[in-house]
């Protein structure tokens, strides 16, 4: 499963909830987790997949005071700039996991999974460059705190660059409490950082 996925009720994506799906289905992945920033609004449409047999979990991607923080499994939406650690205690609170997104990449605050007891680190984030992912992957280790992986998608193409595996059945609440408990594993790759470039240096001219 792709455990990082943006759509158009991101302000930075423009992929609906339909095109996730046909898009992570065509990549052989078995599931995906909507998680927009500090937005529930595609929920009601993941909510149609239900008993397709393609996992959609609901999620977010909260703007804590101190840094970003992915939830899933939740189902009301959690505020932002609150600390870490109560936004942490507030998407348990639902029956969710959180999960420290990117938190050593450039720009980011690296002092985000020390702030909250997350119950998974994303280690391999394809958007996270350079040692970026090899920081979250060693903090993990060392701390022996669960691991996954997602593309961070905000277009398409790059849904399931980087996924979780999961070996158990594919229901939600299963699927949350196997990543909790360790018993998962990252595969993957990041977007060649030129691509990535070449789409900063697009965007920056067509807001001239």
């Amino acid at each position: 499963m792709d455990l990082h996925v943006h759509t158009s009720h991101s302000y930075d994506s423009s992929c609906s909830v339909d095109e996730v799906v046909a898009a992570a289905k065509a990549k052989g992945l078995d599931g995906v987790a909507i998680t927009d920033h500090n937005s529930i609004a595609g929920h009601p449409e993941a909510k149609k997949y239900l008993k397709s047999g393609f996992l959609v979990i609901p999620g977010v991607e909260v703007t804590s005071a101190d840094g970003h923080i992915v939830g899933l499994g939740i189902s009301e939406l959690i505020p932002r700039g609150l600390s870490a650690n109560e936004t942490v205690e507030r998407i348990r609170g639902q029956g969710g996991i959180a999960i420290a997104a990117h938190p050593f990449a450039l720009g980011r605050r690296p002092g985000l999974v020390r702030k909250a007891k997350f119950d998974a680190i994303e280690v391999l984030n394809s958007r996270a460059f350079f040692i970026s992912n090899p920081l979250a992957r060693r903090f993990a280790e060392r701390n022996k705190i669960s691991m996954v992986a997602g593309s961070d998608a905000h277009r398409r193409e790059d849904i399931g660059l980087a996924y979780t595996t999961v070996d158990c059945e594919s229901e939600m609440g299963f699927v949350l409490r196997q990543i909790k408990a360790g018993k998962s594993s990252v595969s993957g790759r990041t977007l060649p950082f030129p691509s990535l470039l070449w789409r900063f240096i697009r965007k920056l001219v067509s807001k001239k």
